[in-house]
């Protein structure tokens, strides 16, 4: 019983570091950050499309939270629970259960939605998304507040503003609105929810786009962190129906959290 138990803790401790060597392999290929981002202009800041186009044509953005794991590719796709249990480079199985960071199926693959959603898992070795459990301690929040979404489009600096403690069966997975004025309430809703105390939140009428993360609390209860940020800077166009449409499929939104929730087990 001891030697099948040292077996399995070996194994799960060799899974988790041959899924961050895969991470941080490509991030020697494809974006390596400035020494000093925040003195670096935005427009400046670059990713090798190319190189990593050749190693996944799924790719759509790197996404990346300075002084964090957060430093990875963002894959997108018609099926949310493609990248639930494949990596970057498509390998399946228990040897890729990082699976990618992606964006949800319901978003363009441009960022061009009004609020944009990003899934990745919350891993007990601190990678992935799990930094976004770890923002519910206030310093912690505090010292994280930048996010950077680059894109071939251009680049993206965000900050966030809530962090939403929640249940699997939530519908807060919404995409595009019908108007403005749901849009806004939106982004209220969050604000008041939110688990973070955040004094300096711009009024929801200043905030053009949105950055949702979210991640499983690897409770017992099956919740869900879900971290929220504004554009505060961006080299991209902005798009003239970026707050049309309307929400995430609750189907589809079910299926990641159901994979999500066995993963995280």
């Amino acid at each position: 019983m001891l030697l099948a138990s040292l077996i399995a803790l070996g194994v799960i401790a060799y899974n988790y570091w041959q899924g961050q060597q895969l991470y941080d392999e490509i991030a020697d290929q494809g974006f390596v950050p400035p020494t000093d981002i925040e003195g670096t202009a935005l427009a400046d800041i670059t990713v090798d499309w190319d190189a990593l186009k050749a190693i996944n044509p799924d790719t759509v953005g790197w996404i990346y939270i300075p002084d964090t794991q957060v430093n990875y590719p963002i894959v997108h796709t018609t099926d949310n629970e493609k990248y639930l249990t494949r990596d970057f480079k498509g390998t399946e199985g228990w040897l890729a259960q990082y699976g990618a960071i992606f964006l949800a199926a319901e978003n363009k693959g441009d960022f061009s939605d009004s609020n944009n959603i990003l899934y990745g898992h919350n891993m007990q070795d601190g990678s992935m998304f799990a930094c976004v459990s770890g923002f519910t301690d206030a310093t912690q929040f505090a010292e994280h507040r930048t996010i950077y979404l680059l894109t071939p489009q251009g680049n993206y600096r965000l900050q966030t503003f809530a962090l939403i403690h929640t249940t699997a069966d939530d519908l807060i997975a919404q995409t595009t609105f019908t108007d403005e004025e749901q849009r806004r309430a939106y982004l209220q809703d969050k604000i008041d929810r939110s688990v973070a105390s955040v004094d300096d939140v711009p009024a929801v009428s200043e905030m053009s786009q949105s950055l949702m993360l979210s991640t499983c609390d690897n409770l017992p209860t099956d919740g869900r962190y879900v971290l929220y940020a504004y554009v505060a800077e961006s080299t991209v166009k902005a798009s003239s129906d970026a707050s049309q449409g309307g929400a995430a499929s609750p189907d589809a939104v079910d299926a990641v959290d159901e994979a999500s929730k066995e993963l995280a087990s």
